[in-house]
């Protein structure tokens, strides 16, 4: 039977590119565009930050340290920038919904983890009640983070990159909140930052060519 006249057959086109695109307003092509150079910038950084951190018992240089000491909170500033475009993204061009808490509580879980890193810096590398404190809020973090990532899985007609952003989200949360792998979980995390980069990407073309 001819597949045009075949009612079961599988459609031969993505349900994204089937779907009727919108003109989303306040989402220029060069916003979107900066978003995904961000996602960029905060993956290269992560690796910088999982470098310096696999470097800290081998180099002592004071100036090293200090940037190692700014580059995690300025990380965690960024990530939750973009987590609330990306949030407010999904839920126009996508209808996504049961976002709200979990990127919220991934914002505010977020700050925690880093006021922690600031304040507790010299005794994170003793095993004391504060380490068990800061293990703990990590855990609780993945625990978060793993719930954002399965309520992005649920979000209908995505682009590949975003249901692959779900799937590195959810992976590195649970990682995360095993706190035992958490140092791992940084490379399903930053793969999350590039799948991410792509989405917006790809919705900059989209959107300029809603608008030739």
């Amino acid at each position: 039977m001819d597949q045009l006249d075949n009612p079961y057959a599988a459609p031969q086109v993505s349900l994204v590119e089937n779907a009727e695109v919108q003109r989303l307003e306040g989402w220029s092509p060069g916003r979107l565009q900066l978003l995904g150079y961000l996602n960029l910038v905060a993956a290269l950084g992560s690796l910088v930050a999982l470098g310096l951190a696999a470097m800290a018992g081998f180099l002592e240089d004071a100036s090293l340290e200090s940037f190692s000491y700014w580059l995690n909170p300025t990380l965690t500033l960024l990530g939750c920038y973009l987590l609330l475009q990306l949030k407010l993204f999904a839920e126009q061009r996508f209808a996504a919904q049961h976002l709200s808490k979990p990127t919220w509580a991934m914002v505010l879980w977020g700050l925690l983890v880093m006021m922690l890193d600031l304040f507790w810096t010299d005794t994170l590398g003793e095993l004391g009640w504060q380490m068990v404190v800061y293990l703990a809020v990590l855990a609780v973090y993945g625990a978060i983070l793993a719930w954002l990532g399965f309520r992005l899985r649920q979000v209908q007609n995505v682009y590949p990159a975003f249901r692959l952003m779900a799937w590195l989200e959810l992976i590195g949360g649970l990682m995360l909140a095993s706190v035992v792998l958490a140092v791992v979980a940084m490379l399903p995390l930053i793969g999350a930052s590039i799948a991410t980069a792509w989405v917006f990407f790809q919705a900059a073309a989209e959107q300029r060519r809603q608008a030739e």
